[in-house]
C-alpha cells in the first residue's frame, strides 16, 4: 500500500510539472507569434515570377567574362571574413563514366594548384591559425560545388593571397598524377563511411522520387568502380568543361572595406578567359 501511494504521488507531481511545462511553451509561442511583424502589403501582392530584390547592403557585380560577385560588409565578428567560390556545377552534369568526379575534382583542388603546390593551401591557412573543417572546407552536391574560406582581415596581403587560392580553384588546379592516385583512397573512404541504412533508403527512394531525371542516379559520392579506375583525363575533363567563369560566383562577407574587396576580386578573376564553346 505504501508503494502504491508513493507511485501515485510521483505520477501526480509529474503531471503538474508537465502541465506547467506545456503552459510555458504555449505562452512562449504565443508571445513569439505576437512579436512577429505584419507581412508588408507589397510582399503579399508579389507574383511568383517577380525577382526577389537583393539586400541593398550587398554589392553585386558581373565581370566581362561572366563571373558574378557578391560583397557585404559585416562588422561582427570583428577581424574576420567569409569567402566563397561557388561553382554552378555538381554531380548531375557528370557523364555516365564520370559519376563521382564533381566531388573528386573538389578534393583535387586542395591537393595542388599553380600557386599552392601539393599541400601548400593547408600550410598557408594553418599559418593564419585556421584549420581544415572549421575554417577551410568545401562541399559538392547535385547542383553546385562551393569552396569555403574563413580568414582574418587585419592584413591586406593575407586577404589578397586568400583570393589567390580561390582564383587557383577556379582556373589552375594541378591534377598531379601522383596526387590523383593518392586521393582515390580518400574518396573511397568517404564512400565507405557513407554506407548504412540511410544509404540503402536513399538507393531505394531516389530512383522513384526523381524518376526520369539525372537526380535518380547521380549521388555526388559516385560509384567505387569509377573512383578507383577513372582515367586522369576524364577527371580533368570535368574540370575543363564546367569550371568556367559564367558558372561561377565569388562571395565575400566580413569586417573589411567593400571597395578594397571589390578591387581584389576584379584583379584576381577578370583575367580568367570566358568560355569559347560553353
Amino acid at each position: 500500500a505504501v508503494g502504491w501511494r508513493y507511485n501515485a504521488s510521483m505520477t501526480f507531481r509529474t503531471r503538474i510539472r508537465l502541465t506547467l511545462l506545456i503552459s510555458a511553451i504555449v505562452a512562449a509561442v504565443t508571445f513569439t507569434g505576437a512579436q512577429q511583424p505584419a507581412i508588408p502589403a507589397a510582399v503579399l501582392a508579389a507574383t511568383l515570377d517577380q525577382v526577389v530584390p537583393v539586400d541593398p547592403l550587398i554589392t553585386v557585380g558581373t565581370l566581362p567574362n561572366g563571373l558574378r560577385y557578391y560583397i557585404r560588409e559585416n562588422r561582427q565578428p570583428q577581424g574576420r571574413a567569409e569567402l566563397r567560390l561557388a561553382v554552378d556545377a555538381g554531380s548531375v552534369l557528370e557523364d555516365d563514366d564520370q559519376r563521382g568526379l564533381a566531388h573528386f575534382v573538389e578534393h583535387m583542388s586542395f591537393n595542388g594548384t599553380r600557386h599552392f603546390p601539393k599541400q601548400d593551401i593547408g600550410s598557408f591557412m594553418q599559418s593564419l591559425g585556421m584549420r581544415f573543417g572549421a575554417h577551410v572546407n568545401a562541399h559538392t552536391s547535385f547542383d553546385e560545388t562551393v569552396y569555403e574560406l574563413q580568414i582574418p582581415t587585419g592584413n591586406i596581403a593575407v586577404m589578397d593571397r586568400s583570393f589567390l587560392i580561390l582564383e587557383d580553384f577556379a582556373r589552375d588546379v594541378s591534377f598531379d598524377p601522383v596526387e590523383i592516385e593518392k586521393e582515390r583512397g580518400v574518396v573511397l573512404e568517404e564512400w565507405r563511411l557513407g554506407l548504412g541504412s540511410d544509404e540503402r533508403i536513399r538507393n531505394a527512394q531516389f530512383p522513384l522520387l526523381f524518376m526520369g531525371s539525372r537526380y535518380a542516379d547521380r549521388m555526388p559520392i559516385g560509384t567505387p568502380d569509377i573512383i578507383q579506375n577513372v582515367s586522369h583525363d576524364r577527371l580533368k575533363q570535368f574540370y575543363t568543361d564546367w569550371y568556367r567563369p559564367d558558372l561561377m560566383a565569388v562571395v565575400a562577407v566580413g569586417d573589411f572595406n567593400k571597395a578594397t574587396i571589390e578591387s581584389m576580386i576584379r584583379s584576381h578573376f577578370s583575367s580568367i578567359p570566358a568560355a569559347v564553346s560553353p
